[in-house]
């Protein structure tokens, strides 16, 4: 039964974490690389780990592979496949060419930001985490957790209009 709960809490984990790091604008091999791995450290090191810090230690561990990976591409710059777009009869260019534009400047706003704002930015609008689970995951007051969103959304949101 004990199996069961595991393999059950890992696939949830797993789906959360690879969600999060396709946002982030992983590759979709690289992101299951990443969540693979992360479960099998957390399968080696549950006995050390506090259950009420399973999840925010499997996000610190899938994002600083993430973190690892983007240097390692800085130097070693590749293309990714999914980034390259078909076109395809159905579609009309002007209408794939906006989507595109679009894509690229939140890509860049999102830059702009520090890399907690991104995070919170990104689990809160994209992966749809309550304030209550952001907190457990950063070990924060919820009200804090609020602030930090609110200034990452605000600074988002002047940087975006800034680019248009």
């Amino acid at each position: 039964m004990a199996k069961e709960t595991i393999h059950h809490f890992l696939q949830q984990a797993g789906t959360l974490l690879y969600r999060y790091l396709r946002k982030r604008g992983l590759a979709r091999e690289d992101a299951e690389d990443i969540v693979q791995d992360t479960c099998y450290k957390y399968l080696v090191y549950q006995d050390g780990i506090g259950s009420k810090q399973v999840m925010g230690w499997m996000f610190r561990v899938a994002t600083n592979q993430f973190y690892d990976l983007k240097r390692k591409d800085k130097r070693h710059p590749t293309v990714d496949a999914d980034d390259i777009q078909l076109l395809s009869l159905t579609h009309l260019p002007e209408i794939q060419l906006l989507r595109r534009e679009t894509a690229q400047t939140i890509r860049d706003t999102l830059a702009l930001l520090s890399e907690q704002h991104q995070e919170l930015l990104i689990l809160k609008y994209e992966l749809n985490l309550t304030y209550k689970e952001l907190s457990s995951l950063y070990g924060m007051n919820e009200n804090t957790l609020k602030t930090h969103v609110t200034r990452a959304k605000n600074k988002f949101i002047k940087h975006y209009k800034e680019g248009i």
